[in-house]
């Protein structure tokens, strides 16, 4: 969002000037240069290397891959793109050496502080994570390191004393069920108390679903993918699950913005699914905001180039799929006076007449254009009408008639241009048929 605030800003000072009858304001402001233009970013560069001078790295990074893509992929902007993903992982890195040097020495708020750092960076990133989640998460946790021959099961027994308690183990450290670990292997595992030897009886199976669904709850969903993923996959409630996870995920994607990336998701659900037309019509929403974004990039690039025709073609074409847009309907209403006042400027007036039959009422500039047309169109009008008499008293009825035509194309109420050229072309009529 912070992105538009500079466009949205320009647009409203446009709209309040126009507003306000300061048309030569108005076009010394639009006039200033093209926002989106790639030859234009140097605005967007700036504040990139600003963020970056001031350790806001991820916010720096957004604003070159906004320069790499409205200039067309450049090798500069590339460059730059590579050296802060190498800068924001250096210092994920140190941050992460420094909150284990802090831990060593007992200092728990500095060490958490320092993890923090790491994941306000990367949030992806696993080691900070896994020291958060395990020194500091207010879920009880506990840290072990693995021996050699250990598996998911021989620590389920230890730790817990309960085998049937390895699927924990796995789930917390994504490991597979049977396979031995390597030793040193960091593991964080729940912190629970130990459970006394059973009786034997039959061992049940985990209950996969209940899990997943209190982890689907939390809004965890790769945790209740892996669930799910270990429970039967012929059971009917499996899929199930497995299909409204799918349709989370999908959601996510569309929320954050990322249409094309939900996609795949709903690509494993199949139709029919409960939601799942919903979330096509979602995504098929969040798709059109997405072009409508691009085409009112183009839009804007037309029109501070001066190329208000080209800017209105594309305009109109996004109002007639979504005329709510506030953004596009006073850019188009710009790009339509500025185009009418081009016609006008070059004594084009049925052509500048024409662009401002869709103007809107609430654009005085075009407004007060529309009356100026119109008043030189009707002198026009006259001009034609006076020279169409002329011809007829010359007895030239087809030029009489060919003035007075233009005379009801400049004002289609003329009536007496009207009467006119019938009266012509029936004395014309009379004069073919004379013998």
């Amino acid at each position: 969002m912070r992105h538009w605030l500079p466009a949205l800003a320009l647009m409203a000072a446009v709209t309040l000037c126009g507003c306000a009858g300061m048309v030569n304001s108005v076009s010394d402001f639009m006039g200033a240069g093209p926002w989106w233009e790639a030859d234009q970013a140097d605005k967007i560069t700036s504040r990139a290397r600003e963020l970056e001078a001031h350790g806001e790295l991820t916010m720096a990074l957004d604003h070159w891959r906004l320069v790499d893509r409205i200039s067309g992929g450049q090798a500069a902007a590339s460059r730059e793109i590579t050296r802060i993903q190498n800068k924001i992982t250096e210092a994920v890195n140190a941050h992460y050496r420094n909150g284990m040097a802090e831990l060593r020495k007992k200092n728990q708020a500095a060490a958490r502080n320092h993890f923090l750092a790491a994941l306000r960076l990367d949030p992806a990133f696993q080691p900070a994570l896994i020291q958060i989640n395990a020194r500091f998460s207010t879920f009880p946790l506990a840290a072990r390191l693995s021996v050699p021959g250990d598996r998911p099961a021989t620590v389920a027994e230890k730790v817990f004393s309960d085998k049937e308690k390895a699927f924990l183990v796995a789930w917390f450290n994504d490991l597979p069920m049977a396979e031995a670990m390597t030793p040193g292997t960091l593991l964080i595992l729940p912190k629970l108390e130990k459970t006394p030897p059973k009786k034997v009886y039959t061992k049940k199976p985990p209950n996969h679903l209940a899990e997943a669904n209190a982890l689907l709850a939390k809004n965890s969903l790769d945790g209740a993918l892996a669930i799910v993923e270990q429970a039967n996959p012929d059971d009917p409630d499996v899929k199930a699950m497995l299909h409204a996870i799918r349709m989370k995920q999908a959601a996510a994607q569309i929320e954050a913005g990322r249409p094309e990336a939900a996609r795949p998701y709903l690509a494993m659900v199949p139709d029919g699914f409960a939601g799942k037309d919903a979330a096509l019509k979602a995504l098929q929403a969040a798709l059109q905001r997405q072009q409508t974004s691009l085409v009112l990039l183009k839009a804007r690039a037309h029109f501070d180039q001066g190329e208000y025709r080209q800017s209105l073609d594309l305009l109109e074409t996004l109002q007639k799929d979504g005329p709510e847009n506030v953004a596009v309907r006073d850019l188009a209403a710009e790009a339509r006076y500025r185009l009418a006042l081009d016609h006008f400027d070059h004594k084009r007036f049925l052509e500048a007449r024409d662009v401002l039959k869709k103007a809107d009422g609430s654009h005085k500039a075009s407004m007060a254009l529309k009356g100026t047309v119109r008043s030189r169109l009707l002198e026009l009008a006259q001009i034609h009408y006076r020279n169409g008499v002329k011809h007829f008293i010359n007895e030239d009825l087809k030029s009489a008639i060919a003035d007075w035509e233009k005379a009801l194309i400049c004002n289609p109420d003329h009536e007496k241009a009207r009467e006119n050229i019938d009266n012509a072309r029936r004395l014309m009529q009379k004069v073919e048929t004379l013998p």
